[in-house]
């Protein structure tokens, strides 16, 4: 049997049927067309190997005086400006308070910490950063706890509960129970939206 050359019409025709549009395109997906032939989209390589928290909602590039691109990236939870593939969170600090001013309660079997800082002002989904907490107790070490939460769940104008992880984000379960060590602390509580 000879070979045939097959003619395709350019484009995707959405207004017809896979039967009907005969000899055309009814889908696609990340193609176009050029001098009407079908071709893949191309530039499709992910920027860098970093990452970000949140969805991406706005973009702002600019360019400093001395030549260095920079890319402010604004997303559902915080704000980033990406120089040289690395992001930078640039978020806003809301409040801090001063080292004692804020302790930590575990359960045992629970990875449920609860933090007790009077007049904190948070909401759920909320970022704390805690500093200078000393170890509260078997596997809640003060590693797991100097480190940046989301806050889950607001319990009260004074009191919010945080999920215990280590370094890598692995969740930690509390061997014993414990409640008012870490007492060294500081706080900064982060959000994009207005208080």
């Amino acid at each position: 049997m000879p070979l045939q050359t097959l003619e395709f019409q350019p484009g995707i025709n959405k207004e017809s049927t896979d039967y009907s549009a005969k000899g055309g395109w009814v889908d696609g997906n990340l193609i176009r067309f050029r001098k009407g032939r079908a071709e893949k989209v191309g530039g499709w390589v992910k920027l860098g190997q970093n990452y970000y928290l949140g969805t991406g909602r706005a973009l702002h590039s600019w360019i400093s005086l001395g030549g260095t691109r920079f890319l402010g990236v604004g997303t559902t939870f915080k704000y980033y400006i990406e120089e040289g593939f690395a992001y930078n969170d640039v978020t806003p600090i809301r409040a801090t308070t001063s080292a004692g001013d804020v302790t930590f309660a575990a359960t045992n079997g629970s990875s449920t910490i609860t933090v007790t800082d009077t007049s904190h002002g948070a909401v759920n989904g909320d970022f704390v950063t805690f500093s200078g907490a000393a170890t509260l107790g078997g596997n809640v070490t003060a590693e797991v706890l100097n480190q940046e939460y989301q806050i889950d769940l607001v319990t009260s104008a004074n009191a919010y509960t945080i999920t215990a992880k280590d370094t890598s984000g692995t969740t930690v379960t509390a061997n014993s129970s414990d409640s008012g060590n870490g007492a060294a602390v500081s706080l900064a509580l982060t959000r994009l939206t207005s208080a």
